[in-house]
């Protein structure tokens, strides 16, 4: 016996230690996908990676699962109570023994009228509608700090590309300076000042390679990637989505998710005050059994039924309170909508501006500034314009280009609110996203 017991234990050692490790295995997080450690990345690919691993939206499914379990216990019936009642004992007279006892086995319930369940029910629903339509906002305000990162990272990559532009110029004046000072037409003070702003755009380049760096590690982060992220974020960001008239905008508020929100908790309510209204009718609790009456070693048949007193001023309060709680989420709701809309016009004719700044920039003063540049070269090389006049016609150049990056990137940026003012943030139905996902 004693060799069956000490196998059986060494059984259950073996199974707690297998359990054990499968758990552990179960809770190690899977490996990361060949995008999420180095690569070319497309805002798409970032996106699919966040909602994967994103610990936020992960636990989003524990939450609905627990709201699910509310509404199982609000669909729960009243529970059925057995009893027993023993009577007549230990008494005095001829009731100090037991030939007089009675003994009731029974067994009740509270029967439900009004249909209270089902409005339990509803509420329980209605805290479930409420919950998706916060984690949606959740979800989208991850999304959208997704895509403001992935911005960034594409005019960080695109500063780069300036700084090259700008080191390629200061390195065409120098080589003019090198080839003027060997014809004894340019001093070395010249060429020292051409040396420097190599330098300088040198310098500006490896400042623009490290803002690249960390740009990844802040974007790699929201859905725990390496912070050492290597690649090219795929987009084009000076492709702009049309931003549409701010009446046609306008009649998209009501998606707002705030708008929504306030629309789930009015629903709420409702089902609250048809709980409170039904709680007026009492609810009946029923009892029945079977009853042994010793002294006439007999049976009988119990059955009882009681109904509270006063249900209908009980549940007055409850309906008061339910009433004004759907009043205020009836002005919260009036007021946080006229909120929006004056954020909406602010944004749009925000947009409205930077387009225009980026279009003056792109079609008018950038290609003017450009064509200056090539004719400061060539007088310069002639010998007609001054080295200080070729630098400060490569320099306006540049900053143009730059001013021209910062007004698209920024008009992203706004588009991006916009349209989750609106609640088209969706990467689904998101006009901005889609030109931002278009391969160049």
């Amino acid at each position: 016996m004693l060799r069956i017991i000490l196998f059986g234990c060494a059984l259950l050692g073996a199974a707690v230690i297998l359990a054990q490790h499968g758990l552990a295995r179960a809770a190690e997080p899977p490996a990361l996908s060949p995008a999420s450690r180095g690569g070319d990345l497309t805002l798409r690919d970032v996106i699919g990676l966040t909602l994967e691993r994103n610990p936020k939206l992960a636990g989003h499914r524990f939450a609905l699962a627990a709201v699910a379990a509310r509404r199982d216990q609000a669909a729960l019936r009243p529970q059925l109570e057995a009893g027993i009642d023993v009577e007549n004992v230990l008494g005095t007279g001829r009731l100090s023994a037991f030939g007089d006892t009675e003994t009731t086995l029974r067994l009740g319930t509270v029967l439900e009228l009004s249909d209270k369940r089902a409005r339990r029910v509803g509420i329980a629903d209605g805290e479930r509608d409420l919950l998706a339509i916060s984690q949606n906002a959740e979800r989208l305000d991850i999304l959208a700090e997704v895509a403001r990162k992935f911005i960034a990272l594409l005019q960080a990559q695109e500063g780069v590309t300036i700084s090259r532009q700008d080191t390629a110029l200061a390195m065409r004046a120098r080589d003019i300076v090198k080839i003027r000072l060997d014809a004894g037409r340019a001093t070395t003070i010249e060429q020292g000042t051409a040396e420097l702003a190599v330098l300088r755009t040198q310098r500006d380049q490896q400042r623009a390679a490290l803002a690249v760096r960390q740009a990844w590690a802040s974007l790699s982060a929201v859905w725990g990637g390496v912070a050492d992220q290597t690649g090219v974020a795929i987009g084009r960001l000076l492709e702009m989505a049309p931003v549409g008239d701010f009446a046609t905008l306008s009649a998209l508020i009501d998606q707002n998710p705030d708008i929504l929100r306030f629309a789930s908790e009015r629903r709420v309510y409702e089902a609250t005050l048809r709980l409170a209204e039904a709680a007026r009718v009492p609810d009946l609790a029923v009892n029945g059994g079977i009853r042994r009456l010793q002294a006439d070693r007999a049976m009988a048949g119990v059955l009882s039924l009681s109904v509270p007193l006063g249900t209908e001023s009980r549940a007055r309060p409850f309906e008061a309170e339910a009433r004004s709680r759907m009043s205020v989420v009836e002005f919260e709701q009036a007021a946080r909508r006229h909120e929006l809309l004056a954020a909406l016009f602010a944004l749009h004719q925000e947009l409205v501006q930077r387009r225009a700044e980026f279009e003056a920039i792109t079609a008018g003063a950038l290609p003017m500034a450009q064509a200056v540049v090539k004719s400061a070269e060539d007088g310069f090389r002639s010998g007609r314009f001054s080295l200080l006049e070729l630098t400060a016609a490569q320099q306006q150049a540049i900053a143009l280009q730059r001013e021209a990056l910062d007004a698209a990137a920024a008009y992203h940026l706004l588009f991006l609110e916009l349209e989750r003012l609106t609640g088209r943030a969706d990467p689904e139905s998101s006009r901005n996203l889609s030109s931002l996902e278009t391969r160049p």
